[in-house]
């Protein structure tokens, strides 16, 4: 996917609006992390994505511990002119992750940290399918994700940082006690690119 990114989607972007400053292809950084822990956090803005468990915006629940790729989006597209960005109206989700281990799960994931999520959500709606939607218009990404199973768009927000215990299990326990239950939202432009889009704070994989 990090491939797909460098070239396929940067030639893409470059195709929208050939009068303006072409995309940054030299040096781009896809910044990325490999990871098969049983349970963990994410969070964006960090110099890791994978975060101690009750301690980011999104808890990762992965009991089979696939090996799962967690691409930094929003890096990759700040790598980008503004002129680009600003130019193509690029609106930016935080992260894609997707099974390096099989084909069950690919996720856009947008992440936030409000004290209500009803702030957030309609941004993040958005996001997210902006991100999808160029996403689709790339043939060899929309091939790629293609592949997979449950397609999945989704907004994580906690509210408050929940503190962790020092057992694995009873800490995933405290945080499934203090954060609601996922909910579906309809949402027919993410829905049309075969999507689904959902809000929760615990992604059981």
């Amino acid at each position: 996917m990090d491939t797909l990114l460098a070239k396929d989607y940067i030639d893409y972007l470059d195709s929208l609006r050939p009068l303006v400053v072409k995309c940054t292809t030299v040096g781009i950084n896809i910044r990325y992390e490999v990871i098969n822990d049983t349970s963990f956090d994410i969070q964006d803005k960090r110099p890791t994505i994978k975060q101690p468990l009750g301690t980011g915006s999104a808890t990762y629940n992965n009991p089979s511990n696939r090996i799962l790729k967690i691409i930094d989006y929003e890096h990759f597209l700040n790598q980008q002119p503004d002129n680009v960005i600003q130019a193509l109206a690029l609106k930016k989700c935080d992260f894609i992750v997707y099974h390096l281990d099989g084909n069950e799960c690919f996720i856009l994931n947008e992440l936030s940290l409000s004290s209500s999520s009803k702030n957030k959500i309609n941004d993040a709606r958005q996001q997210l399918h902006n991100a999808l939607f160029n996403l689709s218009n790339t043939p060899a990404i929309k091939s790629f994700m293609d592949n997979f199973v449950k397609k999945l768009c989704i907004f994580s927000n906690k509210s408050k940082t929940i503190e962790t215990p020092e057992g694995i299990a009873d800490a995933f326990d405290l945080i499934k006690k203090h954060l609601p239950e996922p909910v579906l939202h309809g949402f027919q432009p993410i829905e049309k690119l075969d999507f689904k889009f959902i809000e929760t704070a615990i992604i059981d994989i």
